[in-house]
């Protein structure tokens, strides 16, 4: 691998995309601490992020729909990135390796492995159920217009939706840190080509594809 490989840099994340991200991650932090302050008794301090609990009853809706909606615009952003290929099969039959980093023999992926876009999916079906039933269970302004049984249900589906998603979210989190550079690729946009070759090659010859036309 040459120096001039190392050092060149390609776009990963583009800079509205990074800052639509970083809102998430801020927006969802208000929304799960004043949540779980909610749902478990245990767990009232997590609401002293908003003052009081009648303020973190007002800003928990308005949060979670601060990072909700975003979040979906981002995965409808991504989702040319997410759609499953020929060889995501073979690189998660080869999990084993991919764990192991027995990196010569992993099989080539793209802009996204598979396991990536298995928390895709997830963040997009947990984002539209916890949207859907928090506006249904949002008192004062819809709740009234529901049965109590579909309120019930809905706060069901909410408080299930809400720990699916925070499981994705810490291995999103773990996935990201263990991979030296994900990071770094969110917050400043660019990776190396070196980067690129070792851990989405794949993503690397569709970049010089588009460099050569």
């Amino acid at each position: 691998m040459s120096k001039h490989d190392k050092q060149e840099m390609i776009v990963r994340h583009k800079l509205f995309d990074r800052i639509c991200h970083w809102f998430i991650v801020a927006a969802g932090l208000v929304t799960f601490l004043t949540g779980f302050s909610f749902f478990y008794p245990s767990f009232q301090w997590m609401g002293a992020i908003a003052g009081t609990p009648q303020l973190a009853q007002f800003v928990h809706p308005v949060a979670g729909l601060m990072m909700c909606l975003p979040l979906m615009l981002m995965l409808v952003r991504y989702y040319k990135h997410n759609k499953w290929e020929k060889h995501d099969l073979a690189w998660m039959l080869a999990i084993k390796d991919v764990m192991f980093e027995n990196e010569d023999k992993i099989p080539p992926i793209g802009h996204y492995n598979p396991g990536q876009k298995v928390l895709f999916r997830a963040f997009v079906l947990t984002s539209i159920t916890l949207t859907v039933t928090g506006l249904i269970m949002w008192q004062p302004y819809f709740a009234p217009y529901f049965s109590a049984t579909v309120v019930g249900w809905a706060i069901v589906l909410h408080a299930i939706s809400a720990l699916i998603m925070l499981i994705f979210v810490m291995v999103h989190f773990w996935m990201a840190t263990w991979v030296e550079g994900s990071v770094t690729g969110m917050l400043y946009g660019k990776v190396s080509k070196a980067w690129c070759r070792k851990h989405h090659p794949v993503m690397l010859d569709e970049h010089s594809d588009v460099e050569k036309h």
